[in-house]
């Protein structure tokens, strides 16, 4: 596994009537054990631009392990000292940081429950007749229903992941959230029929999403053009 080294330095000449001085190292390790984290994001910077101001999410719980011993390393780039961006944890604000200003901390990362359902193509189907769902439109190449929820599978879907068993598609939502409803087939998904034939998509073992409560939030304080550069070390 990866070795990380953290390193906090704090030093000043005049905060208290002697010298502070004092310095902290730390190897990152898994939760519990001395086995070193290995993932990690990648050291990125977001560039938030908002009229309004908008937040933003960054880090999702989903992202990393539920209650590991993830790591978030924030950096203002901002050279403006009036710049801030506020930090949140779900709903709960964590501070601000200003220009310049760096955060390193601690993420448990509880995640929620993905929504999830199951579709299965049935009836009688026509070869150019079309399914949509998410605003994804699936046209079948022939009358096999086997054929036609492999087609389903085989598209890249904007909010779910799926997989495929036979005619029946399993959806999973990409991200935890709770939106108070379940996918249903007449009202979210569209079956253009011809020729008469009777096809379908019925859906099932339909479960309903429980939002995560510790997303990463950043809000910035101003509408124009602020940086702000940062990493992700998760388990």
């Amino acid at each position: 596994m990866a070795t990380i080294n953290a390193t906090l330095t704090l030093s000043s000449g005049d905060l208290l009537t002697s010298n502070l001085a004092f310095s902290v190292a730390s190897t990152l390790s898994t939760a519990g054990t001395a086995t070193g984290l290995s993932k990690t994001s990648g050291l990125a910077r977001t560039n938030f631009t908002n009229n309004p101001i908008q937040s933003k999410i960054l880090y999702r719980s989903d992202d990393a392990k539920s209650n590991g011993a993830n790591k978030i390393y924030l950096k203002n780039l901002s050279t403006t000292a009036a710049e801030y961006f506020t930090v949140f944890i779900d709903q709960e604000e964590m501070g601000r940081l200003y220009a310049g200003d760096w955060a390193f901390f601690p993420w448990t990362a509880v995640g929620g429950t993905k929504e999830t359902f199951i579709a299965t193509i049935g009836g009688t189907w026509v070869a150019g007749e079309t399914w949509e769902f998410d605003g994804v439109l699936v046209t079948a190449a022939d009358t096999t229903v086997a054929n036609i929820a492999t087609q389903i599978n085989g598209e890249n879907f904007p909010n779910w992941t799926t997989t495929v068993s036979g005619a029946a598609v399993t959806f999973t939502a990409r991200h935890s959230v709770d939106t108070g409803t379940v996918v249903t087939a007449t009202a979210d998904m569209v079956i253009v029929q011809t020729g008469g034939s009777d096809a379908t998509s019925v859906v099932s073992s339909a479960a309903m999403g429980v939002a995560t409560t510790s997303d990463i939030m950043i809000v910035p304080s101003v509408v124009t053009t602020i940086d702000l550069e940062h990493m992700l070390f998760n388990e």
